[in-house]
C-alpha cells in the first residue's frame, strides 16, 4: 500500500479521484492493527471498489489539521474531490469493504 505525501493527496483531491485514505501515526497501536487488515485485504487479490492509501499524520501537521484529524486511526473516503465517508478507529477487513461500498 502506497504512502502518500500531502502534495499527492491534494493532487488526487483536485483530480476528483475516488480513494480510501488511512490517516495513521507510527506510534499508534490501533493504527498498526488497521494497517494489517488493509494489507491482508490487498493480498487476497479481491477486487476492491477503490485504491487504498495511507498518510502519516505526523509528516504534515498542516494537512492533518485541514482534514480535521483529532484521533488516529481515521479513514476518509474521497469521491469527486469531496470526503464522502469518515471513520475513526480500527476496522475489520469486512468493515473496510462495507465502508467502501457505502461510498
Amino acid at each position: 500500500m502506497k504512502q502518500l505525501t500531502a502534495e499527492e493527496i491534494r493532487e488526487k483531491i483536485a483530480n476528483k479521484e475516488t480513494f480510501f485514505l488511512d490517516m495513521f501515526a507510527t506510534w499508534c497501536g490501533p493504527c498498526k492493527v488497521l494497517m494489517g487488515n488493509m494489507e491482508k485485504l490487498e493480498k487476497t487479490g479481491e477486487s476492491l471498489p477503490m485504491e487504498m492509501y495511507k498518510f502519516d499524520v505526523d509528516s504534515n501537521r498542516e494537512l492533518t489539521s485541514e482534514m480535521g484529524i483529532h484521533s488516529v486511526p481515521t479513514v476518509k473516503i474521497f469521491k469527486n474531490g469531496e470526503v464522502v465517508k469518515t471513520n475513526s478507529g480500527v476496522l475489520t477487513q469486512q468493515q473496510i469493504i462495507e465502508l467502501m461500498e457505502q461510498a
